[in-house]
């Protein structure tokens, strides 16, 4: 299943995706998670926290956007004033 968010993005073109993105983030790989059900149950017992992790960088993603390039020549005034 594909998680989309409000603005209709997909996260995850597949499972295949999303459990990357789950081992990535914990530093397995998946022949870990074949070989520990113990630690294959703790990702999807997790997976809702990882899921609003990214969707909330997501979400943020544009607003951060635009703070950084409001904020950009405030940046540039500053290195030419210290030099």
């Amino acid at each position: 299943m594909v998680y989309q968010n409000k603005f209709g993005k997909d996260i995850f073109k597949n499972e295949k995706d999303r459990l990357n993105a789950y081992c990535a983030y914990y530093a397995i790989d998946q022949y870990q998670l074949e070989k520990d059900p113990s630690l294959l149950e703790y990702v999807i017992k997790h997976q809702k926290i990882l899921d609003d992790l990214i969707r909330g960088y997501e979400e943020m993603g544009p607003l951060n956007k635009k703070i950084c390039s409001e904020f950009v020549s405030c940046e540039c005034e500053v290195k030419l004033t210290k030099k």
